[in-house]
């Protein structure tokens, strides 16, 4: 069988990554690079072996002029682009992966959905590849047994944070809101991803440290409530959220992901989980410790990928059926993670929770999962 066709549109750090899941998929071959560095252009050749015989231009109107149309283009460009490079992509009848975050603002992310839903023959996919990481993957499947032994999950505590240096490198450090637009947008949707819930409510606040040189915000505290698609409005039903990110902390990095349950907690830890059970519930401090591993937890979505190959595998698949599979990460999945982010930045800047369902709560051509 005939290899699909990749170009990349923006040749930055991003499209590195992207260059290395293309290599390690037998379904995908890069055939082209597009980016406004025409230097860099002139000497692709140099960057890699892989890049010798790709073809280059500056945008992907004249490179479909003078090449044979790909089968997909993978957006790795600033996200203030995003909106504009997918429907031009879309226009020109290619299926398209964006990078996230999907776009600057709410409009412009509502722009990007309508385009997928005008072209039902072709596949989007959003770079939300974390929630195909092997931990990630252990704790959705862990939650999605019949009876987890925590119990009925209620509470969740998620951390990240690490010194990223005086100043964010290249395009993002100019962004207003950095780790809430760079890095939120991957935790909503793993947040979501995990628990097959939708975050309903948040309340943020998003900030530099007095001592910090950066030029946008480097740190969000946000507290989020997540429900089910049919019980948003059942607040006693509820599973609540703690999310502190800092990119501007010193010393060592660090991350955790704690779920607690009524009779039970549990980490991502690696590869699986580290869980703890009570086996008194008169008495919760004290538990048993257990696991679950990836091995329980089964191959990522039926694949033998991770990450953004799975990504890949899905799209694949997708552009075989002309669209009527689509991956995970569509663009009109995405948007329900792309939009909590927004929300967040609103929410701090008004000083008062925003209910996020009211972002999609007009859309038109959807199914019932984005009805309340």
């Amino acid at each position: 069988m005939a290899k699909k066709k990749v170009v990349i549109i923006g040749f930055g750090g991003h499209a590195r990554s992207w260059l290395h899941s293309i290599k390690g998929h037998p379904d995908f071959e890069l055939v082209g690079i597009i980016d406004v560095d025409t230097e860099m252009l002139e000497n692709i050749g140099q960057l890699g072996p892989d890049l010798k015989n790709v073809a280059t231009d500056t945008a992907i109107e004249d490179y479909v002029k003078f090449n044979e149309k790909p089968d997909l283009a993978i957006i790795a460009t600033p996200i203030f682009t995003h909106h504009s490079l997918v429907r031009e992509v879309l226009k020109l009848g290619i299926n398209v992966i964006c990078e996230k975050n999907l776009a600057s603002t709410l409009q412009q992310g509502r722009q990007m959905v309508q385009a997928a839903l005008d072209h039902p023959e072709l596949c989007t996919a959003t770079g939300f590849q974390n929630r195909f990481n092997p931990g990630f993957w252990s704790a959705k499947q862990y939650l999605a047994q019949e009876e987890p032994s925590i119990g009925e999950l209620g509470f969740i505590k998620w951390q990240d944070f690490g010194y990223r240096g005086e100043s964010r490198w290249g395009w993002r450090r100019h962004l207003a809101e950095i780790y809430p637009e760079d890095q939120c947008p991957h935790w909503f949707d793993v947040i979501r991803w995990i628990t097959g819930m939708d975050i309903v409510q948040v309340k943020a606040d998003t900030f530099m440290p007095r001592y910090s040189e950066w030029h946008g915000a480097s740190t969000i505290c946000a507290n989020l409530a997540l429900a089910k698609p049919g019980e948003y409005r059942h607040r006693h039903n509820w599973v609540w959220a703690q999310l502190f990110g800092d990119w501007q902390l010193g010393g060592p990095p660090h991350s955790s992901f704690e779920f607690f349950g009524k009779k039970g907690q549990f980490s991502v830890a690696g590869l699986g989980l580290d869980i703890k059970v009570y086996p008194d519930m008169s008495n919760r401090t004290k538990f048993e410790e257990d696991g679950y591993l990836p091995v329980d937890a089964g191959p990522i979505r039926g694949t033998k990928y991770t990450g953004q190959q799975v990504i890949l595998e899905q799209m694949s698949r997708g552009i075989d059926s002309k669209g009527k599979i689509q991956p995970d990460t569509n663009f009109v999945e995405a948007y329900k993670s792309f939009a909590v982010s927004m929300c967040a930045i609103e929410s701090s800047h008004a000083g008062k929770a925003v209910w996020v369902p009211d972002t999609w709560a007009d859309f038109k051509g959807v199914d019932i999962y984005y009805k309340e």
